[in-house]
């Protein structure tokens, strides 16, 4: 069956609201949820797994959701890292990160990052559908995710009309897509949130300004577009912007990661999402890791584990560890593979 929670079916109508916070903290993640007025709350929330995507779709009385630092902290190791891309309903929402606090109206799309502190108020009734991505499939940088989140998206910006209504109805009916291609179907709506969030980036790019940050975006460009070279360096990387290693390693001291490591995890981004998509016979482990610049491949497993906590071919045969995670029937998607050219 499809996971659902539903406060229907709750015994007891004077606990409802910790039974609800808490069946919601582990659908989730865990949250603290408040609600309005004194009425015992009526809430129902539907969960569906595509690939490492989860999508909830949440009607419920008036409450707000709120994750701090503390909960945070807690979880820390033990929680997942998600980017979640929400579709507001028609009672709205009001969305507090990162220092700003929006009113997104019935049908524009939000984004927050769940390892940063978060207020989702919903005065006047829950009517969402979100979907969870985890942060780490999809290779953005952290300064192009905080410029974007708390923000208004408006349904009919380029990437949002694809988005929205794509998300809507793969919460209804992810789980009947055919399981040949669900791990690429996964790749394609990250790949989107991806996307929107460069796209929504580089248009606020203007409000950040400073040589040492247009210097510092242009070595990380550089160094997307040479992943796969094995030579990738910080002392090639300084060598062609025409500056020190030291002032290399000088310009990313306020970025809050050293140059080697920068590469690193792009390299492992990379090679987590190659190993998604899982669509052809040449798709072994050590010919992605040598598509992205690893030498070694007993020292990119060690990596890799290190950094997702699985082997890469585990990685690869479970998409991304989703496989463990039960999934429902639901209505056919196979209108939406056909769109966007799967098999």
């Amino acid at each position: 069956m499809t996971p659902v929670i539903d406060t229907a079916g709750f015994p007891d109508s004077d606990n409802r609201m910790r039974r609800w916070s808490r069946a919601v903290s582990r659908a989730t993640l865990p949250v603290t949820v408040t609600p309005y007025g004194a009425r015992p709350l009526k809430g129902r929330m539907t969960t569906r797994r595509l690939g490492h995507l989860l999508f909830v779709t949440t009607d419920a009385d008036p409450q707000c959701f709120t994750r701090g630092r503390r909960r945070i902290a807690r979880g820390a190791g033990e929680t997942e890292g998600y980017v979640v891309v929400a579709v507001v309903g028609p009672t709205g929402a009001l969305l507090e990160q990162g220092g700003r606090t929006v009113d997104i109206t019935a049908g524009s799309l939000a984004i927050w990052d769940t390892e940063r502190p978060h207020v989702v108020d919903l005065p006047h009734g829950v009517r969402t559908t979100v979907c969870l991505v985890p942060r780490h499939t999809l290779g953005v940088r952290d300064d192009q995710l905080e410029r974007v989140t708390a923000t208004v998206i408006e349904p009919d910006s380029p990437v949002a009309a694809v988005l929205g209504p794509l998300l809507v109805t793969l919460a209804e009916t992810a789980a009947d897509c055919p399981e040949h291609v669900v791990g690429q179907l996964a790749c394609n709506v990250t790949d989107l949130v991806a996307t929107l969030v460069t796209e929504r980036a580089a248009g606020d790019a203007g409000s950040t300004t400073g040589p040492r940050y247009t210097q510092a975006r242009e070595v990380r460009a550089y160094v997307d577009r040479n992943l796969g070279d094995p030579g990738l360096c910080p002392d090639a990387i300084a060598a062609a912007h025409h500056m020190s290693v030291r002032s290399l390693h000088k310009l990313f001291e306020g970025e809050g990661i050293t140059v080697s490591r920068l590469i690193q995890r792009r390299r492992l981004e990379a090679c987590a999402r190659d190993l998604l998509r899982g669509d052809s016979s040449e798709q072994t482990v050590s010919g992605v890791a040598r598509r992205w610049g690893f030498t070694n491949p007993a020292h990119f497993s060690r990596l890799f584990r290190a950094a997702y906590g699985m082997p890469p071919s585990e990685w690869r045969d479970t998409q991304g560890g989703a496989e463990t995670v039960a999934t429902a029937p639901a209505p056919s998607v196979r209108q939406l593979c056909h769109a966007l050219d799967l098999p």
